[in-house]
């Protein structure tokens, strides 16, 4: 195998899921301009998901729910429930393990978010390539799948205008590629792996909606950051195959930023020291220059990372590796008194303490340590300031006093506030 091309990653995404949830609730909202948007107290709440039939009107989220409706005056919104003064988000995490259930039957999976996992094709890739003795594959099998790159560019191609018909187009011209390559170590073989990855995923999505009822998007490719950029190229409820052929070209028009773990600090780094917008423009740095100015370790990764290779591994985790609870309180709700804020704690700790017992009765693990995190009023940062320690017993009073203790000692050192 060529160097980044031993391994068939997906990201599966799944489609606007908290809308489909509702849906899935009140089936009425179906195939309508539909967001869901939590608490009501101003100006209609704060849209956090919106369905592609909403996104047509120019609906986006974190907009007001009452500004979204003079754009879309047949908007549906359906409500986050709330529990202990907050938004309970119990029933979308209760579908996501449904989702995760069905696709862990097809493939290692690391669960990603609530909405997202990746999965490790490479095994499942392997064992269905020594079990089939085929030589072509049958488009049929892949008829919600693009490849990036095809149809190649051509008068024909270039007139064919309808989404699907290319679709179909380009997928058939890369299949014809693969006819011969069906040895390993054959040139071209690991995008055979990735066909077959493409076919295993369209059972998995396929699977997915049959016991769930819901849709997702998914990617495949080589590796993490390809897997999930090619997912967000054809939603809603399709599938793209990135071929690391496909990656230089695909490379030249997309912003840094759009790259897995460069939408931050690093990425803008790189933006405004190296003087590149795109990502394909960092190929012509060399591996030095690029070490020269992001150490080592990062340097090799930027390298690579810009050629479309990249080595993270998919790690075994269907679970969460962490379960918490918070709350905003902005402008005039920030709060200013040690009562406010002893309330709170025990709102959060009577959410953390359920969650805690519900998910030591369904997975048999207990938590050890306790994260508190505080952000002051007008601190642009996720956190003022954060501390850890010991969880000796779920219990919602022992839990809001140890944290309440914690933030007042902190509070006492080094802030000017009363809490």
């Amino acid at each position: 195998m060529e160097v980044g091309k031993d391994r068939v990653v997906a990201l599966v995404d799944m489609d606007c899921f908290y809308v489909q949830v509702e849906q899935k609730f009140n089936p009425e909202l179906k195939n309508k301009p539909c967001v869901v948007a939590q608490y009501k107290t101003w100006k209609g709440g704060g849209i956090i998901a919106v369905s592609y039939e909403a996104r047509a009107h120019g609906v986006t989220r974190n907009m007001w729910a009452d500004d979204a409706k003079k754009l879309c005056p047949d908007l549906q919104v359906a409500r986050v429930r709330e529990s202990h003064g907050k938004a309970d988000l119990t029933c979308y995490r209760e579908a996501s393990v449904e989702v995760i259930e069905v696709m862990s039957r097809f493939a290692v999976i690391e669960r990603a978010s609530i909405d997202e996992a990746y999965m490790d094709l490479t095994s499942s890739v392997q064992k269905r390539l020594k079990d089939l003795e085929v030589s072509r594959i049958d488009p049929e099998l892949l008829k919600n799948t693009y490849v990036q790159g095809f149809p190649v560019s051509g008068s024909e191609e270039d007139a064919l205008v309808d989404k699907e018909e290319r679709r179909s187009k380009g997928l058939q011209q890369w299949l014809d590629t693969l006819s011969a390559c069906f040895e390993p170590g054959c040139f071209g073989y690991h995008e055979v792996c990735l066909a077959f990855g493409a076919i295993i995923v369209e059972e998995m999505r396929a699977a997915v909606e049959e016991h769930t009822g819901f849709r997702c998007s998914a990617g495949i490719s080589h590796n993490k950051v390809l897997a999930k950029l090619a997912c967000g190229l054809n939603k809603p409820n399709r599938q793209t195959v990135l071929p690391l052929g496909s990656v230089s070209e695909l490379f030249m028009t997309l912003p840094i930023s759009k790259i897995r773990n460069l939408g931050g600090k690093l990425g803008l780094s790189i933006t405004e020291t190296l003087g590149v917008e795109k990502m394909g423009e960092l190929t012509r740095f060399t591996r030095a220059q690029l070490e020269e100015h992001y150490g080592e370790k990062t340097g090799q990764w930027l390298y690579d990372l810009c050629r479309g290779i990249e080595f993270e591994p998919v790690k075994p985790r269907q679970l969460p590796k962490s379960i918490g609870c918070s709350k905003n309180f902005q402008g005039k709700s920030a709060l200013a008194t040690k009562t406010q804020v002893q309330h709170w704690l025990h709102q959060l700790a009577l959410e953390l303490e359920e969650r805690l017992n519900k998910d030591k009765e369904m997975n048999g693990r207990v938590a050890k340590q306790l994260t508190v995190a505080v952000r002051q009023a007008g601190d642009k940062k996720p956190n003022s300031f954060s501390r850890c320690f010991a969880l000796t017993r779920y219990e919602a009073s022992k839990i809001s006093s140890d944290s309440f203790a914690i933030i007042k000692s902190l509070n006492a050192a080094g802030s000017h506030q009363e809490a």
